[in-house]
């Protein structure tokens, strides 16, 4: 059974703010498994992990995401929140 699809955040910017030399590297940074991070590479950074991910790599959701970040806040239905 897969699990519903939720608001996902691009990668790219968590990759280039983290600027690491490998998957791995940046799993242990974050603190997932190396599967997790290369879910994110294809399918993009779940909301509920955005803010944890990017704390770890020495920054803020709204400056990585600032188009989605807050857009979540602006239309809160739509990032799935009551």
């Amino acid at each position: 059974m897969s699990r519903p699809a939720g608001v996902r955040y691009p990668f790219e910017p968590l990759a280039a703010q983290a600027r690491t030399e490998t998957i791995e590297t940046l799993a242990v940074r974050i603190g997932v498994s190396r599967r997790t991070v290369h879910r994110w590479a294809i399918h993009g950074v779940p909301a509920e992990q955005a803010d944890r991910a990017a704390i770890a790599v020495g920054s803020h959701p709204a400056c990585l995401w600032p188009e989605h970040w807050n857009q979540a806040y602006l239309e809160p239905s739509s990032a799935g929140f009551p």
